[in-house]
């Protein structure tokens, strides 16, 4: 009787607890297993979304795609040799390149390369094609039509591809910089790296889709099953304020320029003073965006918004608009400290030829360049305020330009600044700027005062069509008054009739501009043979349509931006006016 409540015991406790596990799979963990089932029987496949157009201003696609294929095979199905088949596909595939894997976060942080030879490049192959465990393997991603046909007349058993695509570059490498490039993520999908395609990635990429398809114990595709859909978003289409026919010229005079004057480099940005927008932009030495990897990283960075230098004489103009807007001086006063050089706290400041020029007016301080009267001007307008101006003309901070790949030099403390400082700021040493900055505070002399946000896209368009426009953005209103910014306007012009440069200006047309000439600190002190000659200017001078900043870097043939970057800027600036249908005044 006991044994029998005993075996009656046993198999109540093993029902309830058979119950309680039943219920705890059909119940609680169903959902968890059921994904675990669906996992064994249902392979997923992702679907690449279409990376978004990018446009001119003209609607001209500078970017889009073109089919491409990823190669991929099943070792499994494999008849032939995998040291075989491999030594066949290098041969079409193997470019001999550098291979990089890039992590990028505002900026490119971190590049591994590895140098990859034929037969590595073989063997890495055979590793691939010899997994039997695996039914997919990858073999080469953004496979062109022409290598997808070579390969396909191997005829090999085993190989397949899947559709893809590759970024396309109907005008080559123009607008490099500024463009950025494509590479891939962690996941090895693609991705923008710097320029717009980084900045904009997110809108570009568009969503993936997928597909789920049952399978077989072996991984094979059951074909009476059905397919599980989901369709991918395709990125959306934007268009820049780059016209292209600008920025040809651009280009095109740029590397005139840098073979002339044998520069290291240079860089040209045209904005419209009135809105942010930037017409165009180009810069030296350049890549190809579509084959990133051959070219050195230190070309791919803009410049443009990533490069911090002194920007010398061009400088002038801005700390003369604060002294003039401030009202510590006028178009009448004279300097009466100009007759010779300068002692500042034991250091000697002279002029760029030693030649001076007392009684000097500030328009004979921009005209002659003249360091000895920019000190004067200083002076007059005080520390506090010379720093009060240069926060309202944007120095020391972003401009929050639409391109990754934007930084910032600091500006030091008000409280570090010594009077040897302020004297050297005054003609644009000893403090920073980014090219994108110094364009931006000069449109606030030609728009007539105010602050704005450099922008590089005007449009962005989904596939429903629904458009997204960008408006023109002020910064900062009224950083000098409009009757400030005629008065050093006509200073500007001043200094192109009659300056430097005067020998260089086209016959019958109106610039307003200025030189600069600014030598490269290295190691605690200015490098003397080398510099950055640049110039920055604005036309017509009734009507402003650009602003533009010529820099051309370490040029050979002579050191000075009146004898390089001011020529330069005439010859880009004439073509702009014919182009533009503007008539000598």
């Amino acid at each position: 009787m006991l044994r029998q409540k005993i075996l009656l015991s046993f198999f109540i406790i093993f029902g309830i607890l058979l119950s309680a596990r039943l219920f705890y799979w059909q119940i609680i963990s169903a959902s968890q297993l059921s994904l675990k089932a669906q996992s064994q029987y249902l392979r997923r496949f992702e679907i690449p979304a279409k990376r978004g157009e990018i446009l001119t201003s003209d609607g001209f696609p500078i970017v889009t795609n073109q089919e491409a294929y990823l190669l991929y095979a099943k070792p499994k199905e494999l008849k032939e040799n995998p040291k075989d088949i491999a030594k066949k596909l290098a041969k079409i595939l193997f470019k001999g390149e550098v291979d990089k894997t890039q992590e990028v976060d505002g900026e490119i942080a971190k590049i591994n390369e590895e140098k990859v030879d034929l037969e590595k490049f073989e063997t890495n192959l055979v590793g691939l094609l010899s997994g039997k465990d695996v039914f997919w393997v990858m073999l080469a991603k953004k496979v062109n039509g022409d290598e997808k046909r070579r390969i396909d007349e191997l005829n090999i058993s085993g190989l397949d591809f899947q559709q893809d695509q590759m970024r396309f570059y109907p005008e080559g490498s123009m607008s490099a910089q500024l463009l950025g490039f494509v590479g891939s993520d962690d996941a090895g999908r693609d991705k923008g790296y710097l320029g717009v395609e980084g900045f904009y990635n997110r809108q570009l990429e568009g969503k993936p889709g997928f597909l789920k398809q049952e399978s077989d114990p072996n991984g094979r595709p059951i074909l009476t099953s059905s397919y599980l859909p989901v369709n991918p978003e395709d990125g959306y289409t934007i268009t820049l304020t780059i016209d292209r026919s600008v920025q040809l010229i651009v280009e095109e005079e740029l590397k005139k320029a840098a073979e002339k004057y044998q520069a290291k480099g240079g860089l040209v940005v045209v904005m419209d003073p009135k809105t942010g927008a930037v017409i165009a932009s180009g810069a030296l030495p350049s890549y190809d965006p579509a084959n990133w990897q051959k070219f050195d990283q230190s070309t791919y960075k803009d410049p443009v918004i990533s490069d911090t230098y002194e920007p010398g004489s061009t400088f002038k103009v801005i700390v003369m608009s604060s002294a003039l807007n401030e009202g510590v001086l006028d178009p009448d006063t004279i300097c009466d400290k100009c007759a010779g050089s300068r002692e500042i706290s034991g250091y000697i400041i002279k002029t760029w030829n030693s030649k001076y020029y007392p009684d000097s007016k500030p328009s004979d301080i921009i005209q002659h360049s003249d360091n000895i009267g920019m000190v004067f001007v200083s002076e007059r307008l005080g520390k506090d305020n010379f720093y009060k101006y240069l926060k309202k003309f944007g120095i020391g901070e972003m401009t929050d330009i639409d391109l990754q790949g934007e930084t910032s030099p600091d500006l030091r403390k008000l409280s570090d600044w010594k009077p040897i400082d302020l004297a050297t700021a005054s003609f644009g040493q000893g403090v920073a700027v980014t090219p994108i900055q110094l364009t931006r505070a000069v449109s606030v002399i030609a728009n007539g005062g105010d602050l704005m946000k450099p922008f590089l896209v005007q449009k962005i368009r989904a596939k429903d069509g629904k458009e997204i426009y960008t408006e023109p953005q002020i910064d900062k209103s009224n950083i000098i008054s409009a009757k400030t910014a005629n008065i050093m306007t006509q200073m500007m012009v001043n200094a192109v009739e009659n300056g430097e440069a005067k020998a260089f200006k086209p016959k019958g047309f109106t610039f307003a501009g200025k030189t600069g000439t600014a030598q490269i600190p290295v190691e605690g002190h200015y490098d003397p043979q080398k510099t950055l000659a640049s110039f920055v200017g604005f036309g017509p001078v009734e009507n402003p349509k650009f602003v533009m900043l010529v820099r051309l870097d370490e040029p050979k043939t002579s050191q000075f931006g009146s004898e390089t970057a001011a020529p330069t800027f005439f010859s880009i600036a004439q073509r702009l006016y014919n182009y533009w249908g503007i008539s000598p005044s």
